[in-house]
């Protein structure tokens, strides 16, 4: 092969697209990374518009960590590329050897910075990862390969085709769901790079594409190590699921990784450091352990005082009835006659409780002083006291004992606390699991608190709150919230069954967010002098109406639609189930699997939910469980729903019984599957089924929107529904 003006020495790399070579450029003496287009790919449009675009591009790029472009041409079919030889070799070299921490911030600073050029003007690189990152002689690191780079407004969507010529390991979830990218998108390969470059592991593993994409969208990453602890809010940000909770530019992130990688006494790595973070660790693991024999001393002292005695000891409080978790409780005493030979046997422990009070506090010095949650203390000391050439197991077992906790709150900008610890709330903030009492406030809004149970299934909330003058003037119309469902097709029914139909709504739609609330539906029943549906004494307010007829929705729905000038009517059986879904083919929004119910479903046998007993089954506030991928909650038990489908059969007038939808708080884990329907009488009333609205588009409202945004986002997601029908979503 000869390209005019060059000598070619050797091969140093190939890729899919080209061969890179090391040359010599005859007109300046210089050596040069000379890449050439594979001759087979230069009759593909598409691959040739990638090539030429690579050297437009950085063309007009110039930056220190950018690699540079000398010279662009065509010979005999060979389109080539003359850029600096950078002769250090890549990054993903460097990291199968081992990179000191320091080093890897320099080297993702390098990068930030590269990008933030790049962003700045108006270029996506899309690729990023340890290959397309080269150094230099000094060590500096070099960005390289702008072959599926595109303008941040451009409108093509070529994600598809990047996804074939990338690495599933570095994409972010929009690029694999199959979404339009910005800068924030390359800040997420980076994120990725740099837990990578930490740790010499890459956050997710899988044996396919398509299972590597799952988990950038749906799993959260490992946690630190505990000696880069003060990285992990930079890399939570980095890695978060949505592009709006990450760092929004590339100076964003420098200006907090920087003062970090300055000051190196942030990164634990002496020994003096090591043996302070053992001391924290043995301070908080004593708190549990003396916790624990607490416990044993005050059920001792009951067992003593119920054998003195003769009569049963007052039970020891070990957690409120909200659930604040206190953890040591003093019994209630009872006079007795023997009480004196019970004050003594008391007394004889005191010298046990002065002892364990001077060391509770000693402990508790160690841990406040930390200023880290305590969760996961065992697991931080055996990672600590190991040999390091032995803890790659029980790093992970400490990483996996803490789980990130992301709160939605709507609006954006709302203010998120989290009562029952002392830690600020922060976006994806590392948690034991555990019950969290959650407090959302925001001007003009009315202030929520609710209590989430945090675990591996349920790692992110969503929770809106309503405009403060529906709740607070009783003489302002509550109006239900309403999420979008844009038109599509979907499979009806049981996957599993004979009964499945594929169905086309031809028209979008919106559905109520949660099911109609006491709230919205009191207010009606007062101002058309209709009796209040009774709520068995569980409360009102935001929990669902119950207690209500078909009869009844159905008047509220149209005392609503003749208020407000829209059209809103119970939904259809179709309407519902594709809503229900939430862009999934399984058998619940969640998945297959009906142990996953727990945390998602309110149902009374098999769900397992927070607050669900075998005897004391009830509904709970609408928003209590996390939403399916629409946004929609509550579509899996807590009430059953009304829908406007006849159930028997019969002609409309003659229609005697309603489709009921969702299962509710006393059904089995089986009944809240999306297809599953059961048939009531309209006329009659239950404790277990509301309501939910659907609220008509007019037409000329759908064909403007259309005509204006032609390329809307679709909740409809091909990827999904394959990922769905391949995993069955049981994982």
């Amino acid at each position: 092969m000869q390209i005019p003006g060059y000598t070619l020495i050797k091969k140093i790399n190939s890729g899919g697209m080209a061969t890179v070579y090391l040359a010599t450029q005859h007109s300046v003496g210089r050596t040069v990374a000379l890449k050439i287009m594979k001759p087979s790919l230069d009759k593909d449009p598409e691959f040739h518009q990638r090539f030429q675009r690579e050297a437009t591009i950085v063309g007009q790029l110039s930056h220190p960590n950018i690699i540079p472009i000398y010279d662009i041409g065509r010979h005999e079919g060979f389109n080539y590329i003359s850029m600096e030889f950078l002769s250090k070799g890549s990054l993903e070299e460097k990291i199968l050897q081992g990179i000191a921490t320091g080093h890897a911030l320099e080297i993702a600073l390098g990068i930030a910075a590269a990008l933030e050029h790049a962003h700045s003007k108006g270029y996506v690189h899309r690729d990023i990862k340890p290959e397309n990152i080269l150094f230099r002689e000094d060590g500096s690191p070099v960005l390289t390969d702008f072959g599926i780079a595109r303008t941040i407004k451009s409108k093509a969507n070529m994600t598809q085709v990047g996804a074939v010529i990338g690495t599933p390991y570095y994409m972010s979830p929009e690029q694999a769901k199959g979404e339009n990218s910005d800068g924030r998108s390359d800040l997420y390969s980076l994120g990725v790079m740099l837990y990578e470059m930490l740790t010499g592991k890459r956050p997710f593993q899988a044996d396919s594409s398509l299972a590597l994409g799952i988990k950038h969208i749906h799993e959260q990453a490992p946690k630190l190590p505990l000696n880069l602890f003060a990285l992990q809010p930079i890399l939570d940000k980095l890695l978060a699921k949505k592009a709006e909770q990450r760092f929004q530019t590339a100076r964003e992130l420098i200006a907090e990784l920087e003062p970090i990688a300055n000051n190196k006494t942030l990164l634990v790595s002496s020994n003096g450091s090591k043996s302070l973070l053992l001391l924290k660790a043995l301070g908080a693991l004593l708190v549990q352990d003396l916790q624990y024999f607490a416990r044993k001393f005050l059920g001792l002292l009951q067992t003593i005082q119920q054998k003195i005695s003769g009569s049963p000891a007052a039970p020891a409080i070990i957690a409120s009835a909200h659930m604040d978790q206190t953890l040591i409780a003093a019994p209630v005493a009872r006079h007795h006659p023997t009480s004196d030979i019970f004050s003594d046997t008391r007394n004889k422990l005191h010298w046990v409780y002065g002892s364990l009070g001077l060391i509770v506090l000693l402990s508790l010095g160690a841990v406040l002083f930390d200023g880290q949650p305590s969760a996961g203390t065992r697991e931080q000391w055996a990672q600590l006291s190991a040999n390091e050439n032995d803890t790659s197991e029980i790093t992970s077992s400490a990483r996996d004992h803490l789980l990130p906790l992301t709160i939605n709150p709507i609006p954006a900008e709302a203010r998120v606390r989290i009562l029952n610890i002392k830690e600020k709330y922060s976006t994806g903030m590392p948690l034991a699991p555990a019950a969290y009492h959650v407090e959302i406030s925001h001007p003009g809004y009315t202030t929520k608190t609710k209590w989430i149970r945090l675990n591996e299934r349920n790692q992110t909330w969503d929770i809106a709150l309503q405009k403060s003058a529906q709740a607070a003037n009783p003489n302002q119309l509550p109006i239900p919230e309403m999420v979008e469902v844009y038109n599509g097709q979907f499979l009806m029914g049981d996957a599993n069954g004979n009964s499945v139909n594929t169905v086309t709504l031809e028209n979008d739609f919106l559905i109520s967010r949660y099911e109609i609330t006491f709230n919205e539906y009191d207010f009606f029943a007062l101002a058309t002098n209709r009796a209040l549906p009774e709520d068995m004494g569980w409360g009102r307010g935001e929990r669902p109406v119950i207690n209500i007829s078909w009869d009844d929705a159905i008047a509220y729905a149209n005392w609503l639609s003749k208020t407000t000038g829209k059209h809103y009517r119970l939904p259809t059986a179709a309407e519902w189930e594709y809503a229900a879904r939430g862009n999934t083919t399984s058998s619940y929004w969640w998945g297959n699997n009906e142990d996953d119910a727990q945390e998602r479903a309110n149902c009374r046998y098999g769900c397992k939910s927070l607050w669900g007993t075998f005897f004391n089954n009830k509904t709970q506030p609408v928003g209590s469980f996390p939403p399916n991928d629409f946004g929609i909650h509550d579509t899996a038990g807590n009430v059953a729903e009304w829908l406007n489908d006849c159930a028997d059969k019969t002609p409309a007038s003659a229609c005697l019984k309603r489709a009921v939808r969702g299962g509710s708080f006393t059904s089995k884990v089986e009944s809240v599957a999306v297809y599953s329907q059961i048939a009531i009488t309209a006329s009659k009333s239950r404790k277990s089924v509301g309501f939910r609205l659907v609220q008509e588009i007019p037409l000329q409202q759908q064909l403007d929107n259309e005509s204006t945004n032609e390329n809307r986002p679709r909740r409809r997601s091909i990827f999904r529904e394959i990922s769905d029908s391949i995993f069955k979503r049981d994982n």
